[in-house]
């Protein structure tokens, strides 16, 4: 006889389960009466939010399915956020909240919530646990729905009862499910699509390849990389593909998008034939989505339907996990003749699509960013809160390590990289995580602080201090006439005495500095220090307040109508 909360955990365990994220509560008590000796790390965030945070960015780092804990009511609400954004990264979430007792369900009890109702079109799948019996089928469920097809979050909300409940245990169970998993399927065989993709190809003059989160997230980022290194044609990502294709590739344009270069949305603007690797093609990344690739016949390789046809509609879908489409394709090509498209890849590449600049200026945000990413091993990670720095940091991240730039991408949830960064620190202890923040975005979770105190773990932490919040800001000035409303932060807190008391190192860069040729060399061996420390660190670069993310493609253009800094 085992009680609900025990089985729980035991079903946690077998599904591979050795860490989770939380913050107790009277309903999910149970769970954390049960924790001692159940072979599960459990770590104690200061709030829902920092542990759902947390879950992602482990599982984002490890490609493992995170698990964040809450109680009911505002526990489970405060799960909200994290939940939100895991549905739209594609991260493999599976989050468990306490009920209040079953008989009140229903009667607005006390922190009662419809977490069901609340998450059901946030999630993959969710679930308010019935009886205690069937907790282990639910278990060996979430975690199938969360891994399985498309990653995404998961929800199962447990009755208090419940898990008070013994029954008899015998064991974990596997889920089948009655139909195949959504997008593990495929449309025609994988010599048909693979012919006629070559066809394309024959009959294309100006063919890209754009990479998204797919493409890591499926495992088939060395056979993408042969397929590309084979095509040989200009090839971009998005923000959340950085790191997919390599850096140093002769193909490579950089990332495409909103703050993209310009080399990568003149191609995409230009092509017309657009091959897309595991990329939803939201707004970000098509610009105006009437005008995307205007001259393109489109070929889309994605493990979800749903995701097709969103910009506009494609020619041909391929439908099915990258890791067996992609070399399913690369095996006919290497059978086939291709044309040799470098004629169109050096005018793609040319020195006339770099970013215009204005003559020796270098943006000093920017130029710290270079120089502190230089600094890292090839296999650190970098995390991004949302706003302008994270712009400036997708811009100059350069290495080629496929989870090793990590970010809120499409929900774009403030707060988020401090607590995603714990997550990574703990999923890859022996990498060097450096989180970059901006000065809003940091005080939305800046209690997790006390975490990574906590753990010991030697994150290094920058904000971006620009005393704004600083893209708002930004549009405010392109295109509402310079009507700051509320986005002034001049009142900022002295974030080196607040990392201080929370018994972190801190310390303070001001850009004058960093831009002081007489300074250059203390400041080269303070960057140095900072990243090599085995301890936490925090370090505050102030920026100016009006300094602008370039280039931009404005709301309602086209990815060839970007906006260069004046």
């Amino acid at each position: 006889m085992r009680r609900g909360a025990q089985i729980v955990l035991d079903c946690l365990r077998a599904e591979g389960v050795d860490l989770a994220f939380g913050y107790p509560g009277g309903a999910i008590m149970p769970l954390y009466d049960a924790l001692e000796g159940s072979g599960i790390r459990h770590v104690l965030t200061r709030h829902e939010q920092g542990a759902v945070f947390a879950a992602e960015g482990y599982a984002r780092a490890t490609g493992k399915v995170g698990v964040a804990i809450a109680t009911s009511g505002p526990g489970a609400t405060n799960l909200v956020t994290g939940i939100a954004d895991a549905k739209m990264d594609s991260v493999p979430l599976v989050c468990i909240t306490g009920q209040v007792r079953s008989p009140l369900i229903g009667t607005d009890a006390f922190q009662e919530t419809d977490v069901f109702g609340m998450t059901l079109s946030l999630t993959k799948w969710n679930r308010l646990v019935r009886s205690t019996e069937e907790i282990p089928r639910v278990i060996a469920e979430a975690f199938h729905w969360a891994r399985s097809g498309r990653p995404g979050p998961v929800m199962i909300d447990i009755p208090v009862d419940m898990m008070k409940a013994s029954v008899e245990f015998t064991g974990s169970v596997h889920f089948t499910p009655r139909a195949p998993a959504c997008g593990s399927g495929r449309v025609g065989s994988e010599s048909t699509f693979a012919t006629t993709l070559i066809a394309l190809l024959q009959q294309a003059k100006k063919p890209v390849a754009l990479v998204g989160a797919g493409a890591k997230l499926s495992g088939a980022v060395e056979d993408l990389q042969q397929t590309l290194d084979l095509l040989n044609i200009p090839a971009f990502a998005t923000v959340h593909g950085l790191g997919a294709v390599r850096q140093d590739s002769p193909y490579y344009l950089g990332m495409v998008g909103m703050h993209g270069t310009r080399a990568a949305n003149m191609a995409l603007d230009e092509t017309d034939l657009l091959l897309v690797f595991g990329a939803r093609l939201d707004d970000r990344v098509t610009g105006e989505p009437t005008r995307f690739a205007p001259h393109a016949k489109i070929v889309h390789f994605e493990i979800d339907p749903m995701q097709l046809d969103r910009a506009r509609a494609c020619e041909l879908p391929v439908i099915g996990n990258l890791a067996e489409t992609i070399p399913a394709f690369f095996q006919e090509s290497q059978r086939a003749h291709l044309p040799d498209f470098s004629a169109w890849r050096a005018v793609a590449s040319g020195a006339e699509r770099a970013e215009p600049r204005k003559a020796g200026l270098a943006h000093p945000t920017k130029s710290f960013l270079e120089q502190l990413f230089a600094r890292m091993p090839e296999n650190g990670t970098v995390l991004a809160d949302v706003g302008q720095h994270q712009m400036w940091a997708a811009q100059c991240f350069r290495a080629s390590s496929p989870r090793g730039f990590i970010t809120s991408g499409g929900l774009g949830a403030m707060g988020f990289a401090l607590p995603a960064a714990v997550g990574v620190q703990l999923g890859r202890p022996n990498t060097t995580v450096l989180c970059v923040s901006g000065d809003g975005g940091f005080q939305m979770n800046i209690q997790e602080l006390a975490t990574v105190h906590r753990l010991e773990l030697p994150i290094k932490m920058v904000i971006i201090d620009n005393k704004f919040l600083g893209m708002v800001r930004q549009w405010q000035e392109l295109f509402f006439a310079r009507n700051y409303a509320e986005t002034d932060l001049s009142d900022n807190p002295d974030f080196v005495e607040i990392a201080k008391a929370y018994k972190i190192s801190a310390s303070l860069l001001k850009e004058e500095e960093f831009l002081d040729p007489a300074a250059s060399a203390n400041v080269a061996r303070r960057l140095d220090r900072f990243l090599r420390s085995n301890q936490p660190e925090l370090l505050v670069f102030e920026c100016h307040p009006e300094a602008n993310v370039y280039p931009m493609v404005p709301s309602g253009a086209s990815l060839s109508e970007m906006v260069f800094e004046e």
